[in-house]
């Protein structure tokens, strides 16, 4: 089956695409706070995974609005690493995004949001970023080139066979890694033991 060329905004919930939480000042840490924030210091393994060392901010300050939900694509507005990753809750404490990302907020009857990060990660599509990227220092995605990036939408069977697949490649990179550093660390303790 053929793939539909379609635009970002058009495979949107109601609730559509937003800016993440703005704090005004610097973030710090609330222990306890009762709320998450997710910021791009976050993200780890080249951007295809959030790290557990997450800030918590004073829950009473913020408005349930800006909650994430499961499967909101995460992405980044600013700077030079444009990507995407889908937020998945972990447990009960409410989480946010920090204005450095947009949050997208995909109809799953429409597409999967594992498949529309996967795609927002690709090359073409970060093609696409660096000729519609502001700013000359800090670069930035504004609004309209997020909800205009266009996207190959084939039917949704497709998109999930893709988007496992793509999720295996991430998981068999992180495995390799791994082993390399492991072999890494055995090689040189044998030779050590060797003088």
């Amino acid at each position: 089956m053929k793939s539909n060329s379609v635009l970002l905004k058009h495979i949107l919930t109601h609730k559509g695409l937003s800016s993440g939480y703005s704090v005004r000042g610097k973030i710090s840490n609330k222990p306890d706070g009762g709320v998450r924030i997710i910021q791009l210091k976050d993200f780890n393994d080249d951007y295809t995974s959030i790290g557990q060392d997450c800030f918590q901010l004073e829950a009473s300050k913020i408005k349930p609005k800006y909650y994430l939900d499961n499967g909101d694509v995460l992405f980044i507005a600013k700077g030079a690493n444009n990507y995407a990753l889908v937020y998945e809750k972990k447990d009960r404490i409410p989480t946010i995004a920090s204005s450095a990302l947009f949050v997208i907020k995909i109809d799953k009857n429409i597409a999967n949001p594992k498949f529309v990060s996967w795609y927002i990660n690709q090359h073409e599509v970060q093609n696409y970023f660096k000729t519609n990227e502001a700013g000359t220092y800090v670069t930035n995605i504004n609004r309209k080139t997020i909800e205009e990036i266009p996207i190959q939408l084939p039917s949704l069977s497709i998109q999930d066979k893709i988007a496992n697949v793509a999720q295996l490649h991430v998981i068999e990179k992180q495995l390799t890694i791994k082993i390399n550093d492991l072999n890494d660390k055995l090689i040189t303790s044998q030779l050590f033991n060797q003088l």
